[in-house]
């Protein structure tokens, strides 16, 4: 056990060094893992992300996270929540971002699984669980390196990545290697590589109950959320597929209806892999507020909306009055809410998009009638609709339950960055502050605030790193 103690603090110590050096990961000196029982414990760890508020949420108008309101994001015009709350592009995000937390959280996990994969073919153990978990970290390192680049770059196009500016893709700790800023297209196709079918192969072939680990329906999903990205919706179908061959459980809030609660915990099946932020409302729902948009999309019939009632309160009440007309407030908190990971719920409105924009419109509708049956009360299906239906009318019956499904996550940024590079689903967001506080605000398609800005203290250790916006 002191064994395994000092093997922690020695990942730790380079946790922290990642932080301070941002990009100049390295490893300090000497280890203390020799076999790989003791390295793998590098991976039971519940994987930490630090951010206070759900900018990715804020900026798609679904949630203003603070119940305190609106007083407390306006009051001070040149910081980063006013520009995204009132998509205030003349704010200087890059000066004033001084730090990320969520950056340095992001590569100081890429930087325990560079210890993982580095560490693994020098230490005593089983070939397989030597394989298994290289394969893990590898599938982590991919998919850690998807959220960076999808915060912190343009959306990618084929016609486009090879000229535009990506993210430093960090697959080593060698000491002080320049870690460069690659080309979006190099970043994507080292994500592939690091989701391949031959690294795949080494997962353990099945779901995984453990929180902090997974299998292979984990790895299925980050290959197929890479390739639904990049817009290549054939691939990604078939990975999305597989994903749901392997494991296909739904969350059931059907039991609301008879318990008048709604518990979400880190073992929940549906979950492929959890992550979730301890800190604010990142983790749990209790406390969050959604905007008047997002709060219209309710279905009046849904069991959490419908039947839950804790303590004397309903799930969804109205919220402080500091806050636009219909908001409505979250009051549960018995929930571990997948904020950045991958769960099974994802993989079937991935398969229903693709299948829509193949002109399989009723099978790509009846993919999102399976979730939104274990949501609603006397659901009536999407798919009956399907013969009087256009592919942009299928597509926005998706895009508005998939909206309510994923909210307070970082799923909806991600599609609605993907939708706006296209002429077809572009859309400009209209945010209505209410007249005290500046009325309607609008933020375009191609706004540079759907960019995020690496932070100084990044950019300060890497001159590779010029924004990409």
């Amino acid at each position: 056990m002191k064994k395994i103690f000092q093997i922690l603090g020695m990942v730790a110590a380079l946790g922290c060094t990642a932080c301070e050096d941002k990009l100049d990961i390295v490893p300090l000196g000497e280890t203390t893992l020799t076999t790989v029982d003791e390295l793998e414990t590098l991976l039971n760890q519940e994987p930490l992300l630090y951010q206070l508020e759900n900018h990715f949420e804020i900026l798609c108008n679904n949630t203003y996270t603070d119940y305190d309101g609106l007083p407390d994001f306006l009051a001070n015009p040149n910081s980063i929540i006013y520009a995204l709350v009132t998509y205030d592009e003349s704010v200087d995000r890059a000066n004033l971002t001084t730090s990320n937390s969520l950056y340095e959280d992001l590569y100081s996990n890429i930087n325990y699984m560079n210890v993982v994969i580095s560490k693994a073919p020098e230490v005593s153990g089983d070939d397989a669980k030597r394989r298994q978990i290289v394969a893990e970290a590898r599938v982590l390192r991919a998919w850690y390196h998807y959220l960076l680049v999808n915060m912190f770059a343009r959306q990618y196009d084929d016609a486009t990545a090879g000229e535009l500016g990506g993210i430093a893709y960090v697959d080593n700790t060698h000491v002080g290697e320049q870690k460069t800023k690659l080309t979006l297209a190099q970043v994507y196709e080292r994500i592939l590589q690091d989701c391949s079918d031959e690294v795949l192969a080494d997962l353990v072939q099945d779901h995984v109950s453990t929180p902090c680990r997974f299998g292979l329906d984990f790895g299925y999903g980050v290959r197929a959320k890479a390739l639904f990205q990049m817009k290549h919706y054939d691939e990604a179908l078939r990975y999305a597929n597989l994903a749901l061959g392997v494991n296909a459980r739904i969350e059931d809030r059907t039991t609301v209806k008879t318990t008048a609660n709604w518990i979400l915990d880190e073992t929940a099946q549906n979950n492929y892999y959890l992550i979730w932020a301890k800190t604010g409302n990142m983790g749990d729902l209790g406390g969050l507020c959604i905007s008047a948009d997002l709060a219209r999309l309710i279905d009046p019939n849904d069991y959490v909306y419908k039947y839950y009632y804790q303590d004397g309160a309903p799930a969804w009440a109205a919220p402080y009055p500091t806050l636009p007309d219909g908001c409505l407030q979250c009051q549960v908190w018995d929930i571990h809410w997948n904020v950045f990971g991958l769960r099974a719920e994802s993989m079937y409105y991935l398969a229903a998009e693709c299948m829509i924009r193949s002109g399989e419109i009723r099978e790509g509708l009846a993919q999102v009638d399976r979730v939104r049956a274990l949501r609603i009360e006397d659901y009536q299906p999407f798919a009956d609709q399907a013969a009087s239906l256009t592919e942009k009318e299928a597509m926005k019956l998706l895009q508005d339950s998939k909206r309510v499904e994923f909210f307070n996550t970082f799923e909806n940024f991600c599609d609605r960055k993907r939708w706006n590079s296209e002429a077809d689903y572009a859309e400009t967001i209209v945010r209505d502050l209410g007249p005290e506080y500046g009325g309607q605000v609008s933020l375009r398609p191609d706004s540079p605030l759907w960019v995020f800005p690496f932070p100084q203290n990044a950019v300060l250790h890497n001159s590779s790193l010029t924004q990409n916006y």
